[in-house]
């Protein structure tokens, strides 16, 4: 002790001494400085040329130029790089070029220049020459006032640490009386404060806010990016904003375009959810027969996992969720990233973080926006009304070969050519359509300032009008989020409620209209509308579709969801965190389909004869309802000890989810009038109420474990183990892992002096997830009763599902490897992946003697292999203005790998449906070293032209006219080969541009426009215009097309003939097309108001925006989009402000 009293001593006076001698060399030059007082001239000529050039480099040049020295101090002029270039310049003339702009101040005496920082006087540096070393004492307290133990206090520049004991104290002794001390923990804000000359400091730290580019937020822990090895995209509200305003699941599909499946049918209807897959297909179709169903209780196989705030929710409840509440997006790819949610994560994992409170102070937002639906119809190509005549008339619809119906004929062709040219020409496809204006408002409440309690509420209110009369969403939802904090304790609580009211139009679908005949009347001279387009000169019918629009249809749905989400976060230390969430999810639906007995549907047909006639009128009701009840509990220790870095979780979970929906169909309405289903005549013929319910169970514990060496080396390891009453009895429970590495390249000294290199990390995971979206009775047996009967008054019971005990989860393997990398203003994510889906859940057929025919068992294994690639460059940058190109690109092939031989009696069901006469669209077969987005037709060498007969390629090589099941291959992927995006994004004085395009090549589809439209249309009404010229008539013509006859077919089969039906282009090579598009996705203009112009107006921030989506499309294929509900072209004029 002795001798480091004295050590310390001799160390005092040696400092002393040595800044005793630097004060009187400063003293003595400012003695001459005020003495002389002459105003040096330089005559010195100076040629200077540097870019970029460091600050020591610049006045050594001048220096040896000029013969001057320049005097400073390093530490107050660090000002980094200096660009300079002069000609014959003066040393006065130089220096005023160089320091231009920077805080630099001269004076120049003799040959000596000195240098100061602007506004530090030579006494001050001659007082911080003087001052000795101190020792500095303190306490450091959070927001509340609580005091902090285990906070590190570092000496920036050196290696000196201190941490706080359990009262939050600190000591520092012999520290510089100008240094700066570091306070840092996880979970808080880092804080530097300077010591000027100060013995005691005490500090006030605040809980971190989420970094949303240094923080992966993965639902149940947080994690720094830069020591996660997990393959993530992170996207924020700014930038989902810029590429859509109507919904999230509208914005990722131009961030993330192999999300989603195309949706060929439905188009842009505002009440069908999209069908979603990461990376690829993993698994089979799930076989249950969802008819009737309008209450989504039910998932799709392939559907990612979503987390809403930490809880599991439904694709339904994002797809209706405000996109102004949403933060950020983060979407868990890999094992290493996925894995903490084992059994349910194999599909991936989206994430979804809602806006909490902004700011210490009360603030008010409102958003709102006007948005407007254009139809899209540049996908068809039908016949005018002088075309679909022309074409009737090749196709001999008016010829005959008996004089009567050839007179007969002949005059309503005529007649229908006169109206046709006296200018009728209906244009049916815009009959049912409207340009939709809906409108969007959010207001937000941010009750903040109290250090314990802080409350955000928000309502919104939103009503979409798609582009068919009638069809439209609304939305009115309100949350509330309250926070409270007592000592170490953290509670919150998230409150949500979400009334939703759907319609669908009472027009009907698309695709009736656009069968209707242009030389049709829609109608009356009058403007009535008739309830028929048309009556053929033999008594044949032709309804109006838009005949609907007059009667009372009604097609409706709604539904009202309840969540409540508490969570309880105790800071045991600094760095230690136990985290418990209760949550309770409550869902009740409902949905009423009226069709009156003036409906078209019941004007044709067997509706017409007198015992049908009191059959006419259905309806429809839904009434379902779900609870999802759902708790863990986390506890998690995160600690930096010198280089090492150590992050822990371990916690369990359990939940339940109950589920039910129940149809009732009544049919026999005797007037429009009564339009309740309790005036019904009785249920529908051969019906009963029917419906579907499920509960499932869970139970799980998990295990996670991160270490991290000096910021360079990362591993990450994940274990979980999870049980399910969803599965057999004997394979209830499975358990899922996760490993994962990683470099920060970027940290090592070789790469220290790489300036424009700011992140290089290279990582690598593999791992095992599972899935579990499948029917909850899939494995245990359940029964059904005979209700036609009863025996001593009470039905009898059979069993209606086949129990399979050994029914196990399906597991997906996954390997991944990473870069993430910023290069100067270039940042790039790559990411190559495999995976092998195993244990796929599908039916399969049974020995007869079981009594069944099918059931639920796990075969097969499915790889899939694909690269992604994102990039953005900031191209410019100065100021607010910037100007940054993006990029992305995606790819995915899967392959089976292997199948069971059960698949085989499938694929014989399936040939023998695609033999059948009547089929016109290729089926699904499963082989092995297949894709399972496959398409199978029989080889085609297309018509020829002296029969008019297709050339069909048997397995051999021989050719034939004979189509046959057992010669179908594979003669396409619809799976494209790549797809992703491109686009820029810019601002220049508070207005910004972005446009994003999609783009997809490599993968094949099958036209069925070609094939319903052209080769096997019904020219009894309206076709495709291509079948004027494509179709072959006569022999040695060359055609694309060919002709089709007649079948005769035992519908009832009793072995006897009853009709003959029109034959249908079964699947051949012919139709299957090259697919390459190119998609003008999203445009977004704003102007953001300068702050000063906002607080003039009242307004603390305010934007003006508008955005445009699916703007246009270039494709190969010639196809109609939108059959069923037409695509559209979408446009929003946005407003947001902020009040205090």
């Amino acid at each position: 002790m002795k001798f480091t009293a004295i050590s310390i001593a001799v160390l005092h006076v040696w400092h002393f001494l040595r800044k005793f001698l630097l004060v009187m060399k400063l003293t003595s030059l400012l003695l001459i400085i005020s003495l002389v007082q002459v105003g040096a001239r330089g005559y010195s000529q100076i040629t200077l040329k540097e870019r970029n050039a460091s600050f020591e480099k610049v006045l050594s040049s001048i220096e040896k130029q000029s013969g001057y020295v320049f005097l400073y101090d390093e530490e107050q002029l660090e000002l980094g790089k200096i660009s300079i270039e002069v000609n014959n310049a003066s040393i006065k003339e130089t220096l005023e070029k160089c320091f231009k702009g920077l805080p630099v101040a001269y004076q120049i005496v003799d040959k000596n220049i000195t240098l100061k920082r602007k506004g530090q006087s030579l006494v001050k540096s001659l007082e911080k020459l003087l001052a000795l070393p101190i020792n500095v004492t303190g306490r450091v307290v959070d927001s509340a006032g609580r005091p902090l133990p285990g906070i590190t206090v570092k000496l920036k520049g050196s290696k000196r640490v201190s941490i706080t004991n359990a009262n939050g104290d600190f000591s520092m002794p012999n520290v510089e009386d100008d240094g700066t001390l570091v306070f840092s923990a996880i979970g808080m804000a880092e804080w530097e404060e300077k010591i000027n000359g100060r013995n005691v400091i005490n500090i006030t730290l605040i809980e971190k806010s989420v970094s949303l580019e240094a923080t992966v937020v993965t639902g149940i822990f947080e994690r720094k990016a830069n020591s996660y090895t997990g393959s993530t995209l992170t996207v924020r509200n700014a930038d989902l904003r810029k590429v859509g305003n109507a919904n999230l699941f509208q914005a990722l599909k131009n961030i993330s375009p192999s999300l989603f499946v195309d949706n060929f049918s439905m188009g842009s209807n505002p009440n069908t959810l999209p069908d979603m897959q990461l990376r690829g297909t993993s698994t089979f179709p799930s076989g249950v027969d969802a008819a009737g169903l309008k209450g989504n209780y039910l998932k799709s196989p392939n559907e990612p996992l979503f987390i809403l705030d930490g809880f599991e929710t439904t694709a339904e409840r994002i797809f209706d969720l405000d996109i102004n509440r949403i933060e950020l997006v983060t979407i868990l790819k890999d094992a290493a990233s996925k894995a903490i949610y084992g059994s349910r994560a194999a599909n991936g994992v989206i994430v979804i973080e809602t806006k909490k409170l902004a700011s210490s102070k009360a603030l008010v937002s409102y958003n709102a926006s006007v948005d407007i639906e254009l139809p899209d119809l540049s996908s068809y190509n039908l016949t005018n009304a002088l075309e679909k005549l022309e074409a009737e008339r090749i196709d001999g619809m008016y010829n005959s070969t008996t004089p009567e119906n050839l007179v007969s004929l002949q005059q309503l062709y005529n007649a229908r050519k006169k109206t046709a040219l006296e200018g009728l020409d209906t244009y049916w496809l815009a009959k049912p359509l409207q340009d939709g204006v809906g409108q969007k408002h959010t207001l937000t409440v941010e009750l903040g300032g109290n250090q314990d309690l802080n409350v955000v509420g928000d309502v919104s209110y939103r009503d979409v009008r798609g582009v068919m009369i009638g069809s439209g969403r609304k939305n009115v939802s309100g949350n509330v989020s309250a926070s409270y904090r007592v000592k170490n304790l953290l509670f919150r609580n998230i409150i949500s409620a979400t009334n939703n009211n759907n319609s669908e139009s009472p027009y009907g679908t698309f695709s009736e209209y656009a069968m209707m005949n242009p030389y049709w009347r829609a109608e009356n001279a009058d403007g009535s509308i008739p309830l028929y387009a048309e009556v053929g000169p033999t008594g044949a019918l032709y309804t109006n579709p838009l005949y609907n629009s007059t009667t009372k249809t009604r097609i409706t749905s709604n539904y009202f969801n309840f969540t409540d989400n508490f969570y309880l976060e105790w800071t045991i230390i600094p760095g230690l965190k136990a985290t418990t969430r209760a949550g309770i999810d409550v869902k009740r639906s409902g949905a009423d389909e009226f069709y009156p007995a003036s409906h078209t549907k019941f004007a044709v047909g067997a509706y017409t004869t007198e015992s049908y006639k009191q059959r006419r009128g259905s309806y429809q009701v839904n009434n379902g309802k779900s609870s999802y009840v759902s708790g863990d509990f986390n506890i998690n220790y995160s600690k930096e000890i010198g280089r090492n870095f150590y992050f822990a979780n371990g916690g369990f979970n359990m939940s339940e989810r109950r589920y039910n929906e129940v149809i009732h169909l009544v049919e026999g309405f005797s007037s429009d009038r009564m339009d309740n289903i309790m005036f019904g005549r009785a249920y529908a013929l051969d019906s009963r109420p029917t419906g579907l319910d499920g509960i499932n169970r869970d139970i799980g514990f998990l295990g996670a474990f991160s270490y991290m060496y000096d910021n360079r080396f990362l591993t990450d390891l994940t274990v979980r183990t999870s049980a399910s009453s969803q599965f057999g009895a004997d394979r209830r429970w499975a358990t899922f892992w996760s490993f994962g590495l990683g470099w920060n390249l970027h940290r090592e000294k070789f790469l220290h002096n790489a300036d424009f290199l700011k992140q290089l990390k290279i990582r690598g995971s593999v791992g095992s997830t599972g899935n579990q979206n499948f029917p909850t009775n899939a494995s245990v047996a359940t029964y059904a009763y005979y209700l036609e009967s009863l025996y001593q008054g009470f039905p009898g019971s059979y069993l209606l599902n086949m129990a399979n005990p050994d029914l196990q989860w399906e597991s997906k393997f996954d390997y991944n490897a990473g870069l993430d990398a910023i290069v100067g203003g270039l940042s790039l994510k790559f990411d190559y992946y495999q995976s092998y889906t195993e244990n796929l859940v599908t039916d399969i057929t049974t020995s007869n003697s079981t009594g069944f025919i099918l059931v639920k068992d796990n075969l097969g294994k499915v790889k899939n292999t694909g690269i992604e690639l994102y990039g953005s460059w900031r191209a410019l940058s100065k100021g607010r203005n910037f100007l940054s190109l993006n990029f992305g690109l995606e790819t995915n092939r899967n392959k089976i790998v292997s199948l069971s031989d059960a698949m085989k009696s499938y694929n014989a069901r399936m040939d023998q449906i695609a033999a059948n006469q009547s089929t016109n669209t290729p089926v699904k077969k499963y082989q092995d070293g297949m894709s399972m987005n496959a398409i199978w037709a029989v080889p085609s060498l297309g018509i020829d032209p002296a029969t008019g007969n297709e050339i069909y390629v048997k397995r051999d090589g021989s050719t034939t006219f004979i189509w046959d099941a057992n010669d179908m291959v594979v003669a396409g992927n619809s799976n494209p080969d790549y797809q992703g995006t491109l686009g820029f994004t810019a601002e220049y004085k508070g207005i910004g541009l972005s446009v994003t395009g999609r783009y997809l090549g490599g993968g094949q589809m099958y036209n069925q426009t070609l094939v319903d439209k052209v080769e096997n249309v019904d020219m009894l009404y309206n076709v495709d215009s291509r079948v004027l010229s494509g179709r072959w008539l006569e022999p040695g013509q060359n055609a694309l097309f060919k002709r089709l006859g007649n079948y005769s077919a035992d519908l009832d089969g009793d072995g006897s003939v009853e009709t003959s039906l029109p034959a249908k282009t079964r699947a051949t090579s012919r139709f299957v097309q090259n697919r390459n598009e190119l998609n003008v996705a999203a445009v977004n203009l704003y102007y953001l108001f300068d702050q000063k112009v906002s607080k003039q107006l009242g307004f603390q921030r305010l934007k003006l925006g508008f955005n445009m989506n699916e703007i246009a499309t270039f494709s190969s294929i010639r196809i109609e989009r939108g059959t069923l509900y037409p695509f559209a072209r979408t446009m929003s004029f946005s407003l947001s402000a902020t009040f205090k």
